[in-house]
């Protein structure tokens, strides 16, 4: 949960060019890493907090590209990319938690390095903001391309072959 609070601290503080964006960013980042292993050392990992664990980076980096494309930060290809490749993610992960396979997510290796990327262009986004200079815009428009490519490869493995467990 905490990551979607610091989605509406990261879009809200965007245009601010203060750190705020680069704090929740690192928070976001640092709870993302931390909830998996946290929950299986507390013996309370359930599939739907592996559900709510999915939505809350999608949900922060989909807020996050939002904001800076209407910062005019990055292109709204970047957003609209995500939303493709996070919709049957979602939709494939629903039905895992329902069907009694041992992992509930829909794992794909190109599926997973574009939330990685996603999450890295969140970041160097923040960074634009923080540490203002001539060479975001097109650092900024490098990873935005490849994290375009890599939700629309993602997108197209989804409908090409079905997904497996998560490892």
């Amino acid at each position: 949960m905490l990551r979607i609070v610091l989605a509406i601290v990261f879009a809200r503080s965007l245009d601010d060019g203060c750190w705020r964006p680069l704090i929740a960013f690192a928070l976001a980042a640092a709870s993302d890493y931390a909830d998996g292993p946290l929950a299986r050392r507390a013996g309370a990992p359930t599939r739907y907090g592996a559900l709510l664990d999915s939505v809350a980076d999608i949900v922060f980096v989909l807020v996050a590209t939002m904001a800076g494309a209407v910062t005019g930060r990055l292109s709204w290809a970047v957003p609209v990319a995500i939303v493709g490749a996070a919709a049957p993610y979602l939709v494939a992960t629903l039905r895992r938690i329902g069907a009694t396979e041992d992992a509930p997510r829909a794992y794909s290796a190109v599926g997973h390095a574009a939330g990685v990327c996603n999450y890295a262009l969140a970041g160097l986004l923040a960074g634009s903001v923080a540490l203002p200079g001539p060479s975001w815009p097109p650092l900024l428009a490098a990873a935005s391309a490849v994290v375009i490519a890599l939700n629309l490869t993602a997108l197209a493995q989804r409908f090409r072959q079905p997904p497996r467990a998560q490892p």
